[in-house]
């Protein structure tokens, strides 16, 4: 998810990721982050793996479809935690649709499709299972798992940088949150839409500094950390000072 050079599809998964940490649930979204996160990241890493094929080779791989199977993390992680009967129906519509045009202007099978699915719920599952795990895990443990993962999986894949990186400032951010911040979501509408707008506007910025430094494999992982550390602490933390909305224990703002 090259957010500075990603496609539709990748800003909106990311718009809407970080509205729901800013405004709804910053646990859910978070969660969902990494879920999606890591999906592009196997994708990349499988691609990477298997590609190119000599053309001499009786070995034959089909790819996952990458939009496809990020939209399965992305929707198959929301499913069960809106868990009403509506959003399940318009998700799997909307999976649908993004399959049917992945299958016709895409270049790719069936094959391909039915992988991604099954790989981006795979994902999901691991991401539930493994935050169970760490909800009993001491926040200094989980500080280090943060530090030391996304910088094993850069050394495993280079190209992954950004999907690393995402994962490295995620996790910093969430932590120094859950450690300084503790932020609650805005009960105002109005305070809510503020914090979208500072948030949305400060992610842009960002994204597009990207233009102004070279592409080496570093900067890649360090701005795309950057890009998740403005999302989970960052821009919370501006919000608190701006009186946009209170930490927990706190009084609400009036």
């Amino acid at each position: 998810m090259d957010w500075a050079s990603g496609t539709v599809l990748d800003w909106f998964f990311l718009t809407v990721i970080a509205l729901i940490y800013w405004t709804i649930d910053k646990h859910i979204g978070v969660k969902l982050f990494i879920a999606v996160t890591l999906t592009v990241y196997i994708h990349g890493l499988i691609k990477n793996t298997f590609s190119p094929i000599p053309a001499e080779s009786s070995f034959t791989f089909s790819f996952p479809a990458r939009e496809v199977q990020a939209a399965t993390s992305f929707f198959g992680y929301l499913i069960p935690e809106i868990s009403k009967k509506g959003f399940t129906i318009l998700s799997s519509l909307f999976l649908l649709i993004i399959s049917i045009i992945t299958l016709l202007y895409g270049d790719r099978s069936l094959q391909d499709v039915i992988m991604a699915i099954l790989i981006g719920i795979f994902i999901v599952y691991a991401v539930y299972r493994s935050m169970e795990w760490m909800g009993s895990v001491p926040e200094p443990i989980i500080l280090s798992i943060t530090l030391v993962l996304p910088s094993s999986l850069l050394l495993l894949f280079p190209e992954g940088a950004p999907y690393a990186g995402f994962l490295l400032g995620s996790g910093i951010g969430f932590s120094f949150e859950k450690m300084k911040g503790r932020i609650v979501p805005p009960h105002h509408t109005q305070n809510k839409i503020i914090m979208a707008i500072l948030g949305l506007f400060g992610l842009v910025i960002i994204a597009y500094a990207r233009t102004w430094v070279p592409s080496t494999t570093l900067i890649e992982f360090l701005h795309a950390a950057l890009i998740g550390c403005w999302i989970t602490y960052i821009n919370p933390l501006l919000s608190i000072k701006l009186r946009l909305t209170h930490q927990e224990g706190n009084l609400p703002v009036k």
